[in-house]
């Protein structure tokens, strides 16, 4: 094997192993907060994209993957997975506290839940 040959795929090994690992694998904010946590306990994936959408049906001017990134975690937010999940539980907790729910294909959601569905309705859609 000539030595620029083993130098190339050296380097290319070391990438293929490294890539992985890196920052830009791990999901992004908008992901992570499209992930009811405690819906999904109950319900499948297709029940989810089903309450999400029934829920863009009732509110169409939060059927945008923007608006709902932004109700869900706004412009500035932490890029820490176990940040944004606790911000978005507490916020579940709230929005029951409050009364803050909304019927989404036959499911009593709080209004986050309910906006995660949507934008997990969307990203899998």
């Amino acid at each position: 094997m000539q030595r620029r040959t083993f130098i190339h795929l050296s380097t290319y090994t070391a990438l293929a192993l490294t890539l992985p690992f890196t920052e830009s694998c791990s999901p992004s904010p908008e992901t992570i907060a499209s992930r009811p946590f405690l819906f999904s306990k109950l319900a499948d994936k297709k029940t989810i994209a089903e309450a999400g959408i029934a829920y863009r049906k009732k509110f169409p001017k939060e059927n945008d993957q923007i608006v709902l990134s932004n109700l869900l975690i706004g412009a500035k937010t932490s890029l820490d997975k176990s940040v944004i999940e606790k911000q978005l539980d507490d916020r579940i907790l709230d929005d029951f506290k409050a009364g803050k729910t909304v019927t989404a294909a036959g499911w009593v959601l709080s209004i986050t839940e309910a906006r995660q569905c949507a934008l997990y309705s969307i990203l899998n859609a």
